[in-house]
């Protein structure tokens, strides 16, 4: 509902200037905070700097504006659901169980369908302060001249109380789970396999992520032929860490059983010089990638604020990442990659993929 209207905006007034301003707005929202991106020409920043005060800090929300943005937010969710993004939902659900992360962010349609009007407000009041909030500018104006308007424009944003951290912490999972949703008219079978993986201001962070580029260069070799997804996400409580992949239905649980022996003979072989600095290079030459352009320099600059990762993270970046030696990425990979405690969820036909997946442990039958 940002950017719909402010106290003394419209929609349509808001819309009017941003295109007078040659100017966009976009509003994005993760697991750890709402961003505002407004690009402009640089120099129509000092209006844009007012414009977008006044849509974050003056914003009005309207019942009408409520109804509608609620109406097309039930729309998509009641569209099917691609099959992928089910297994990503449904491993948090269950390796977040119990805390505020064990659930879609996108929200359910029982759980949008009871937000009321009333409650947005109050989210608004209670959660908008500029004592939680951090404002980047990039651009090419000398930075006297921006803190000055700065100062003036955002500086007479009123600050309220702040709101302590109270979020459960996740528990590590016990041993080995095995979910399975029955899927019978498929003929492939959706699976992924996780555990929870450090936090993003965790100085083993950058290990861990090594490893877990390593061991995705090493499963494709594994599995050449396979669609196979090794990915994490470092937040500022722990996040998933998870290897997701599609294959034929009586062929998903061989693959699986591959993953597994494969990601054991990672954790147990010795990590090569070649090998470790190929993936720190690639990592490097991404993030340099990433900050060439001013969207991303601003969205490295807010997860340095957010994280915690230091004024200078933009520059050190490079470092940290080289600093992790074959060891480090052996400790990161045998306490962070499937410790223990895994999760393992599949879909598709049961007939087909129970009697195979009870050969790994106790299967539980998932039901909408």
């Amino acid at each position: 509902m940002f950017g719909r209207a402010t106290l003394d905006k419209t929609f349509n007034d808001i819309q009017a200037e941003l295109k007078d301003a040659d100017a966009s707005l976009e509003v994005q929202c993760d697991w750890d905070g709402i961003r505002f991106f407004m690009r402009a020409p640089s120099d129509a920043f000092e209006r844009c700097l007012y414009d977008l005060y006044q849509i974050v800090c003056e914003a009005k929300f309207n019942e009408d504006d409520f109804t509608q943005v609620k109406a097309v937010l039930m729309q998509r969710l009641q569209a099917p659901e691609d099959p992928r993004q089910w297994a990503r939902s449904q491993l948090e659900v269950e390796l977040f169980r119990g805390t505020t992360y064990g659930r879609p962010m996108h929200g359910t349609p029982a759980s949008v369908q009871n937000i009321t009007f009333g409650d947005v407000r109050y989210f608004y009041r209670r959660y908008f302060s500029p004592g939680q909030a951090s404002l980047v500018i990039t651009g090419s104006v000398p930075a006297e001249t921006v803190l000055q308007k700065v100062r003036r424009i955002w500086g007479v944003w009123v600050r309220s109380d702040d709101i302590p951290n109270t979020f459960l912490p996740a528990r590590e999972p016990a041993g080995r789970t095995i979910l399975l949703e029955d899927d019978p008219g498929s003929p492939a079978a959706q699976y992924i396999l996780g555990n929870l993986w450090p936090t993003r201001g965790d100085l083993v962070y950058y290990s861990a992520m090594l490893a877990a580029r390593m061991l995705q260069a090493r499963l494709t070799q594994v599995l050449p032929t396979s669609r196979l997804t090794v990915a994490a996400e470092g937040r500022r409580l722990r996040g998933p860490f998870y290897i997701q992949g599609q294959a034929a239905a009586d062929q998903a649980v061989g693959e699986i059983n591959k993953i597994v022996d494969a990601v054991q003979d990672f954790k147990d072989s010795q990590v090569s010089s070649g090998e470790l600095s190929k993936a720190q290079d690639q990592w490097v030459e991404e993030f340099g990638k990433t900050i060439d352009s001013t969207d991303g320099v601003c969205t490295a600059l807010l997860d340095s604020e957010l994280y915690r990762l230091g004024t200078n993270y933009l520059s050190t970046f490079s470092d940290f990442v080289h600093r992790s030696g074959p060891a480090m990425i052996k400790d990161a990979a045998n306490e962070w990659i499937f410790p223990g405690g895994v999760i393992l969820i599949v879909r598709g036909p049961a007939s087909v993929l129970r009697p195979q997946l009870e050969s790994l442990g106790t299967v539980q039958l998932l039901k909408r």
